[in-house]
């Protein structure tokens, strides 16, 4: 179960008296979109079903590609008082291939190469003039649900909360996944999510994130009381906050 392994403390027997109660609404065994936090959201098929070459034409691609000979160049090794090493020589079809395009809309697109865990991903938009431009690469960095574009947070069992097969609701610790300044998320708990089957039950925990400019500070984690519309049973309680690819 999701934080059996956590050791942090419980919140004060009355800081559930005023958690906020959420009854979720059905959801996928699996997201539909999921997201690095790099760019736009996309389909998890996505990452390995088969692509057609990217347009070296595209504008798009053109900003892609600055991004790799980018990458490319910062990594060769550094020199003392001397200017990196240029990469050995590639064509445009050499530094392509492996990308594929993940998401687009008509100001972003997102390119990814490899699959999960290790996909890197690189995010470019459209500027003034018409001109595309990168907004960044990520490597290998965690892959989340999303809805709505709101990317899913991560919770635990409250410990001292004791989860038996009649069970109709779930006492969990919520911590929001984007920066809040410390801001707490009660009032910006969105509708969970929950998928049960046979065996499992898989919750997802949503977070409205803060508009504007928000600085870093220490999360907090936020106990939240959960509804279930039937008994728990034996299944096993999973978060599906963050997306782990199938076995193929």
């Amino acid at each position: 179960m999701p934080g059996a392994d956590n050791e942090a403390k419980p919140p004060p027997a009355e800081a559930w008296d005023r958690a906020p109660i959420l009854e979720p609404v059905p959801g996928p065994s699996e997201p539909a979109l999921i997201s690095d936090g790099g760019g736009l959201p996309f389909e998890p098929a996505r990452t390995h079903a088969p692509a057609p070459a990217l347009d070296r034409s595209d504008p798009a691609v053109s900003a892609l590609l600055a991004e790799i000979d980018r990458g490319r160049r910062l990594a060769q090794p550094a020199r003392l008082l001397r200017p990196r090493a240029r990469p050995a020589p590639l064509d445009e079809a050499e530094r392509l291939a492996g990308w594929r395009e993940l998401a687009r809309t008509d100001t972003e697109a997102l390119f990814g190469r490899g699959t999960p865990p290790r996909l890197v991903t690189v995010a470019v938009r459209r500027g003034l003039r018409n001109r595309w431009s990168s907004l960044g690469a990520s490597n290998a960095r965690p892959l989340r649900a999303v809805r709505a574009g709101v990317r899913a947070s991560s919770w635990r069992l409250d410990p001292s909360f004791d989860t038996r097969p009649d069970a109709t609701e779930l006492r969990v610790l919520v911590t929001e996944q984007t920066l809040a300044s410390g801001t707490p998320a009660a009032d910006r708990l969105l509708q969970p999510e929950l998928h049960m089957d046979d065996d499992r039950a898989v919750l997802r925990m949503y977070v409205r994130p803060l508009e504007g400019y928000v600085g870093r500070s220490a999360k907090h984690e936020t106990p939240v009381i959960v509804r279930l519309s039937e008994p728990l049973g034996n299944r096993e309680l999973t978060d599906g906050a963050l997306y782990e690819p199938p076995v193929r």
